[in-house]
């Protein structure tokens, strides 16, 4: 086990615990709903930026396989919760009987960071929001006491590695469909048209 994650998931669990409970709530309910945000980014970005199937789909596809990477691989690593692992005075915001076993890597992470690296290369515009979001979601998941700072950043590199591959899936797919542009005739008369008006 990594020391310095350890020590860093049991300051932050316990300062989550120590917070008020509106701060709980909206803790648990964020850590769902930024998941949420990203797929309405991805329709949005499919609707500004270009409406064609490639733009939609690759930071959807990116995000569920970010997903059921990070799941395969808990059920290889099989690292314990750290809510199950060690004891925080007061518990953990979210209670660790309702999660599964494994811990390494964090499976939101992982889809947030898919969604944020496939939107960005998509739609330059919203790479700042993208990453914030991914980041606090990163975060969150050590603040309600579920995973280790370590799981997070496992997370968030898978998540970005299948975000590059689908980002540019997406990109070429969609250069590859857009209608070659017609060349343009030159300005003023051409040759044929001169050689007709000739007397």
């Amino acid at each position: 086990m990594l020391e310095p994650s350890v020590e860093w998931y049991r300051t932050i669990a316990e300062w989550g615990t120590a917070t008020p409970g509106w701060v709980h709530v909206l803790a648990l309910f964020g850590t769902q709903a930024l998941l949420a945000a990203f797929a309405v980014l991805t329709l949005l970005a499919w609707w500004r930026v270009d409406r064609r199937l490639p733009v939609l789909f690759a930071p959807l596809l990116a995000a569920g396989a970010a997903w059921l990477f990070s799941e395969l691989i808990k059920n290889i690593v099989q690292q314990d919760r750290p809510c199950r692992a060690m004891a925080i005075p007061g518990g953990t915001i979210k209670n660790c009987a309702e999660v599964s076993a494994w811990s390494l890597p964090s499976s939101h992470s992982a889809a947030a960071a898919a969604f944020a690296v496939a939107l960005s290369m998509l739609w330059r515009r919203i790479t700042a929001i993208v990453v914030l979001l991914a980041l606090i979601e990163g975060f969150s998941r050590v603040f309600i006491g579920v995973h280790y700072p370590h799981d997070v950043l496992a997370g968030f590199l898978l998540g970005a590695a299948l975000g590059v591959v689908s980002g540019y899936a997406g990109k070429n797919r969609n250069d590859h469909s857009r209608p070659e542009a017609p060349s343009r005739a030159p300005r003023g008369r051409s040759r044929g048209s001169n050689a007709a008006d000739a007397p």
